[in-house]
């Protein structure tokens, strides 16, 4: 039971901070800005059978299809309830993505929130496996209670990053801010919670759990 604890705690950390990288890295805040930027904006085209049959692709729009085509590996389904956001983790890549925002079902969803103007945050696939495997540790059964609390921060932490960052877009989405990716991933940086603080808490709990150190 030991081993295979320490099996899947070190391969979860091994994974996804492999070469010097944490946390922050292995989620890549800054590429979930432009998928995000990029697939809202490809969407509202093509979902638009009006809009898209009159839109000229430029070399600009063909680079976007291409990098959310390579990166989009799910979303974040928003909704409110009593002021409170909820995400729900949706997988898929950009055709079933685009495919599944068209259905019946969330055009109902975005009905009844129309006081949201995103109503999804789009994921990477890189970010999509350590979510993933985030989660999976998290419900695992044979994970200790004591390390599981490191997981339960980490998670908090991750969604409160993606509920800042969320909320940056719906403003520079809306009002069509000429902002640079730059300018909005600087707001953000001054918001954000920093992974690194929960990488060494999760390092932290392991060993003393595995008394690393008595050895």
């Amino acid at each position: 039971m030991v081993k295979y604890q320490m099996k899947v705690i070190t391969e979860f950390i091994d994974n996804h901070t492999s070469k010097g990288l944490n946390f922050d890295t292995a989620i890549n805040y800054s590429n979930l800005l432009k998928l995000n930027y990029d697939t809202d904006y490809l969407f509202n085209i093509l979902t638009n059978k009006t809009v898209s049959e009159n839109h000229q692709f430029d070399e600009i729009d063909s680079d976007r299809l291409e990098f959310c085509r390579q990166n989009l590996g799910g979303l974040f389904e928003i909704s409110k309830k009593q002021d409170k956001l909820y995400l729900e983790s949706v997988y898929g890549g950009f055709d079933i993505t685009k495919q599944y925002i068209q259905t019946k079902y969330i055009k109902d969803k975005e009905q009844k929130n129309q006081d949201l103007f995103l109503q999804r945050f789009y994921l990477s696939t890189t970010f999509f496996n350590f979510y993933t495997d985030l989660i999976n540790l998290q419900t695992n059964p044979f994970i200790p209670k004591k390390i599981k609390v490191a997981i339960k921060t980490l998670i908090s932490n991750l969604y409160k990053n993606i509920t800042i960052l969320y909320e940056l877009l719906s403003i520079h989405i809306s009002k069509q801010t000429d902002a640079s990716y730059q300018n909005i991933y600087s707001q953000f940086l001054d918001k954000k919670i920093d992974h690194q603080n929960d990488l060494e808490e999760l390092r932290n709990k392991v060993s003393v759990y595995f008394k690393v150190n008595d050895f």
